[in-house]
């Protein structure tokens, strides 16, 4: 039997992404009680049916905010929602739990903070962030989050770069706990089948929003030069959508677009659109690698699920799981796609070279060692990151009693 950790504890989010379920199911065995208070069920821009099977869940009363993520070094600018949730005193009080674990820093923390202080709660943070994605937040919200670290009696982070970002802000080494994304076991396959690298080779599978923050017209511009340049035929399969995706689907169809030229007929562009998350692992065995090409990520979760499926990862080193899982001529190339074409030190051209250029039996060991990189990060590994974290607050270990609200 599972140890439990002896606390009312109340987790404020925004919505819970289908990969976050199985995290927060097996945070749920180990807390006595562990309700979640979502600002929203759904994002409009999300494409799923919510799944809080075996979580205790409630909205709460929400103004949701539509803003532009104006990133002025990787030069971008992607819609986004700020939700602002008003009701998270009176839900805290009505529930007088023994920890608030609050997602984000912002407005919930500050509400959280603001309970916490009033009444003795203690507060855990839960950030996901990364250096590069935090670049030019403006002074007055460096300020906000310095105080609401420096309230924390715990703080989890997702991976190096946020936990650096926090010790910059600085947070109390001793009170930070690592809660790395981890991709929905439920979709992970058991073995990965043969692949004949032939067949599969010059097919590279790219996955995630079709927007301008995750890079997918610089891609194809940049594959297409590649192909130009090496005489190198080459196919790119987009799943998902966004505001993109008819742009995209113009490139495919060997149109030009508004600053950008046809793509080089040496290079085949496929445009999916959403598909069901249980079908991504069949659709991944189809293709030789994955592509990342993103502007801004503070993880990237596709680079977890490509890795169970023994893919090779050609990605960006703006994405944090990239910097951290991605290892050149090991687990994949890492790139970075705002580098000139030419440069060929860290562009696109260089990762496909590598790419290109490896044998069948690297490719094969590469598999083998990118879903051994992956095998580390699973649903139990990050609730562990959270229970710890809840647990070093409440008294220091699993099983412990504590006082307020119990």
């Amino acid at each position: 039997m599972q140890t439990q950790v002896n606390a009312r504890v109340v987790f404020l989010t925004h919505y819970i992404p289908l990969y976050q379920v199985r995290v927060l199911q097996e945070i749920t065995k180990s807390i006595r009680e562990f309700k979640i208070l979502l600002s929203t069920p759904i994002e409009p821009n999300r494409d799923f049916r919510p799944d809080w099977s075996g979580l205790d869940v409630a909205v709460q009363k929400t103004i949701t905010l539509r803003r532009r993520w104006k990133h002025r070094s990787a030069g971008f600018d992607d819609p986004l929602f700020v939700h602002v949730p008003y009701d998270t005193l009176s839900r805290l009080k009505s529930i007088s739990p023994d920890v608030v674990f609050s997602h984000e820093l912002g407005a919930r923390s500050l509400a959280a903070a603001r309970y916490c202080r009033r009444s003795g709660a203690k507060l855990v943070l839960a950030t996901f962030m990364s250096e590069h994605t935090e670049q030019g937040r403006g002074w007055m919200r460096s300020r906000v989050r310095r105080r609401l670290i420096s309230q924390a009696d715990a703080i989890t982070y997702n991976g190096p770069s946020c936990r650096d970002y926090l010790l910059s802000m600085g947070a109390d080494e001793k009170r930070l706990f690592h809660l790395p994304y981890a991709a929905d076991d439920r979709n992970v396959l058991a073995e990965v089948p043969f692949r004949d690298e032939e067949a599969v080779r010059n097919r590279l599978l790219c996955i995630g929003q079709l927007s301008a923050r995750k890079g997918v017209l610089p891609l194809v511009q940049q594959a297409s030069e590649f192909c130009r340049r090496l005489d190198q035929s080459l196919e790119i399969t987009f799943v998902g959508d966004g505001p993109l995706r008819s742009a995209l689907e113009a490139l495919a169809a060997g149109q030009s677009i508004e600053g950008q030229a046809a793509p080089d007929k040496r290079l085949k562009i496929n445009v999916l659109g959403n598909q069901p998350a249980g079908d991504l692992p069949g659709l991944m065995l189809q293709h030789g690698a994955i592509v990342a090409p993103t502007l801004a990520d503070e993880w990237l979760l596709v680079v977890n699920e490509g890795m169970h499926a023994a893919m090779p990862v050609i990605g960006s080193v703006y994405a944090q799981a990239v910097t951290t899982l991605v290892r050149d001529n090991e687990t994949g190339w890492q790139y970075d796609p705002l580098c000139p074409d030419q440069d060929h030190t860290s562009s696109l051209s260089r990762a496909l070279d590598g790419y290109f250029r490896a044998s069948d039996e690297q490719l094969v060991l590469m598999r083998q060692n990118a879903r051994e990189a992956a095998s580390a990060y699973t649903p139990r590994k990050s609730a562990d990151g959270a229970i710890a974290a809840i647990a070093s607050v409440v008294g220091g270990s699993a099983g412990s009693g504590v006082g307020h609200g119990s």
